[in-house]
């Protein structure tokens, strides 16, 4: 079987990658390990819509379950710092169906698909990564390809075995626990909720994600092996005795629980080589402070799969000209990635009591910009006058450049 580009992972950068190469012309295989594309379902299932937007793709309909229009943080004593717009700015979705209706239009557009085909080695050619091995159901198969893209997710085959990823370190996994949970006491459908603290979730959060007016997924992320309990114990002990989640939950039921890994450690040094590219969770593409990847994947693969084409219709598919893919996607997203790395760490030795000083002087939109990694006004220094530790954070954050 020979194809321009196979795509090892059906996730929304796998997809992204596949639509958009074949929107150039491509031929396209996908494949993914599991044989029900979608399920488990591992993260908060909130996506924006600046990514889908950039990468002209639409947020399936029958995927969004409720439209968001912005978010309540609260800090460790519970001060909230509210962001609401008047329209919706993304959505909660049902990842099963959001994952699996863009397998739907790649297929539409002509890919080719192997699900359950769990893809165990790499095929080299005169040095080039030029096709995959995989099991699909008790059957050795091979699939050859101009281009090899691995979007597989946070523990990557294929990242692993090309050499361009070999390991993450734990301190920069984020482990994560989460209930989708009916009777949950929702004060505002519309807003995302998140509660910080290093009793609440150390180096992570809380997040309350409405489905609808009783429905909500309750979960939790926590740097990996921090704390003094796991992430589910902390989520438990957010539902049963913490004020605001005692409130939230106390008529809720679950009715599924999630666990997962959420990679924070910022992107790969290099995600392309002769012949091969990684995309999404593989190539490290997660905003370092909320863990969201969904949106950077869609985007980065849309761009990935044009550059792609353009380069096997030149006939050159070696690691110079892919590298262009790493350009065009570092200078949308790179500054971001390494400002927000920068501020994780920093927040990461970061007092409780200096969280909730900075909740009583952020706006909503100081924090939209902070983690877009833009400035924001020097007005705070002088709300934060006489604190000396809220001024040394502020100090920090200066020298990131967040502050103007």
């Amino acid at each position: 079987m020979n194809y321009d580009l196979v795509i090892v992972g059906a996730g929304p950068g796998g997809t992204s990658t596949a639509i958009s190469a074949l929107k150039a012309g491509g031929k396209v295989m996908i494949l993914d390990r599991k044989t029900n594309v979608g399920v488990p379902v591992q993260c908060g299932e909130a996506i924006g819509k600046t990514g889908p937007s950039l990468a002209e793709i639409d947020v399936p309909k029958r995927a969004v379950m409720n439209p968001i229009r912005g978010f309540k943080i609260f800090s460790p004593n519970l001060t909230p710092v509210v962001y609401a717009k008047n329209e919706a700015e993304g959505f909660i979705v049902d990842r099963r169906v959001f994952d699996k209706e863009l397998l739907v239009r790649a297929c539409e557009l002509g890919a080719d698909v192997m699900v359950g085909a769990n893809v165990v080695d790499l095929v080299y050619e005169d040095g080039k990564v030029s096709g995959v091995v995989a099991r699909c159901f008790g059957e050795k198969v091979e699939v050859r390809g101009e281009v090899i893209v691995g979007a597989d997710g946070v523990n990557s085959t294929v990242a692993r075995i090309s050499g361009l990823r070999k390991f993450i370190k734990p301190r920069d996994l984020d482990t994560s626990a989460q209930f989708e949970m009916v009777g949950v006491n929702i004060e505002e459908v519309d807003l995302m909720e998140f509660y910080l603290g290093s009793k609440v979730a150390p180096r992570g959060y809380v997040w309350v994600f409405p489905k609808s007016e009783n429905r909500a997924n309750v979960g939790i992320g926590i740097g990996a092996g921090m704390g003094e309990k796991t992430a589910y114990g902390y989520l438990m002990d957010f539902i049963k005795n913490n004020p605001r989640g005692k409130e939230l939950c106390k008529d809720a039921k679950p009715i599924e629980f999630r666990v997962g890994a959420i990679p924070l450690g910022g992107p790969n040094p290099k995600n392309v080589a002769d012949g091969l590219m990684l995309v999404g969770d593989a190539a490290g593409q997660v905003h370092p402070i909320t863990g969201g990847g969904v949106g950077y994947a869609i985007v980065c693969g849309s761009i990935a799969g044009k550059v792609a084409m353009e380069c096997i219709e030149k006939g050159d598919v070696s690691e110079k000209a892919l590298s262009k893919y790493e350009s065009l996607w570092r200078e949308k997203y790179g500054h971001e990635f390494s400002q927000m790395l920068a501020l994780r760490n920093l927040l990461e030795e970061t007092d409780d009591e200096v969280l909730d000083d900075l909740a009583k002087i952020l706006t909503g939109e100081n924090v939209v910009d902070l983690t877009a990694g833009k400035k924001i006004g020097v007005v705070l220094r002088a709300a934060a006058k006489g604190n000396v530790k809220l001024l040394r954070l502020l100090n920090e954050l200066r020298k990131l450049q967040l502050i103007q």
